[in-house]
């Protein structure tokens, strides 16, 4: 791997954001001279939906940078547009059927997703209930203590008679039982997704349907010969939906390989990781909850890190109770915050994983542990683990 990401939390001006990035985009490392020297630049903005197109300011951003335009029939070819969106459009417009079998299988994600979200909400309120009972009987406990106590607490019953310490012993037992479950739930989802993708596959033969292989080899080629792409934010469906259409992560991946520099924000930041995980409401019959939960697989470009954008908008980043609740909920995976002043490097090219630094200056990355302990990554310094 030759390319570089570049991750932000939320930056609220889409044209500045582009204009940071100028100093990464003057250090391509793209094997291909032609492109290098070109400095072409995608533009992935699918999760603006109907004003996908609508990307002036930005070019005229990038233009500011001395990045050149090439018109070729009225089009840029060198600030060019992946045009996702569209091409999702266009192809429901010539093949009615297959879009139709498309729409029913997101039905079908919709249906399965409920009842994973109905699974989640059970025993995130069992969690509460578990640490409220706990703490009542053994003291203030964080909850990134008790659950460290866990692999002493599987081993046995206390040997004494003491029933306060029976119970302390069989709660923390439950939290990890509880913990484990909604792990569990989040693999299941994972494999009820990846198998739907797999039908759908299946019964439809997409891969063999002209009018989706013309498109496909048409964004492919747009991705390829980029020096630079840019993943934008806007609705996370939309911009997951359009590019996993089409089957563009392996495509995605090459072009990392090649050398490309892919810098992505808010929702871009979310689809690069292996699992989507959002913050959303969730209606149950204790009423709207906002609660972390699977939206869907992602890319896996980076799989060794979970992102969280909008960090402290969405995360109770004080609560040490939350954040160790992450750290074990989202396991085998760092967990990192991004806000809109936060900027995190990842280099593929030094190995496996690739290490992460922080690389902004107007604010820090966060990283939680299972003792639910915030560590600030100020500018230049590593990521825990990935060093």
């Amino acid at each position: 791997m030759r390319g570089r990401i570049l991750f932000n939390g939320n930056f609220p001006d889409d044209a500045a954001f582009a204009e940071r990035m100028g100093e990464w985009m003057d250090a391509s490392r793209h094997v291909d001279d032609d492109v290098r020297r070109s400095r072409k630049v995608l533009l992935v903005t699918a999760g603006w939906e109907a004003r996908e197109h609508d990307e002036g300011h930005v070019k005229r951003a990038l233009g500011r940078l001395g990045i050149p335009s090439r018109m070729v029939d009225g089009y840029d070819v060198n600030l060019q547009n992946l045009s996702a969106w569209h091409a999702c459009e266009e192809l429901a417009a010539r093949e009615p059927a297959l879009a139709a079998r498309w729409r029913a299988r997101e039905a079908l994600v919709d249906e399965i997703r409920t009842q994973y979200l109905e699974k989640n909400a059970f025993h995130i309120g069992l969690l509460r209930r578990t640490l409220a009972h706990l703490r009542e009987r053994a003291g203030p406990h964080r909850l990134g203590d008790l659950l460290a106590e866990l692999p002493g607490a599987l081993a046995h019953p206390p040997d004494d008679l003491d029933d306060h310490r029976l119970l302390t012993h069989f709660l923390v037992r439950d939290l990890g039982d509880i913990i484990a479950a909604l792990c569990e739930n989040d693999d299941r989802m994972v494999e009820k997704l990846r198998a739907l993708d797999a039908h759908f596959s299946a019964a439809t033969g997409i891969a063999h349907n002209a009018a989706w292989r013309e498109l496909r080899a048409r964004l492919a080629d747009r991705v390829l010969s980029a020096s630079a792409i840019f993943i934008y934010g806007g609705h996370l469906g939309a911009l997951h939906r359009s590019l996993s259409f089409f089957r563009l992560r392996d495509v995605f991946v090459e072009a990392l390989r090649r050398g490309a520099c892919i810098f992505a924000v808010s929702a871009g930041s979310l689809l690069l990781c292996d699992r989507i995980i959002v913050y959303n409401d969730f209606p149950s019959e204790l009423g709207p909850r906002r609660e972390f939960q699977l939206f869907d697989r992602g890319f896996g470009l980076v799989r060794h890190l979970q992102i969280f954008p909008h960090c402290t908008d969405r995360i109770q980043t004080d609560d040490e109770d939350n954040l160790a609740y992450l750290a074990h909920r989202f396991r085998n995976r760092t967990c990192v915050g991004l806000n809109e002043g936060s900027f995190l490097l990842v280099d593929p090219s030094r190995g496996q994983g690739g290490p992460a630094v922080a690389v902004g200056r107007d604010d820090d990355v966060y990283v939680f542990d299972r003792q639910g302990r915030k560590q600030r990554r100020r500018f230049g310094e590593s990521v825990p683990g990935t060093e």
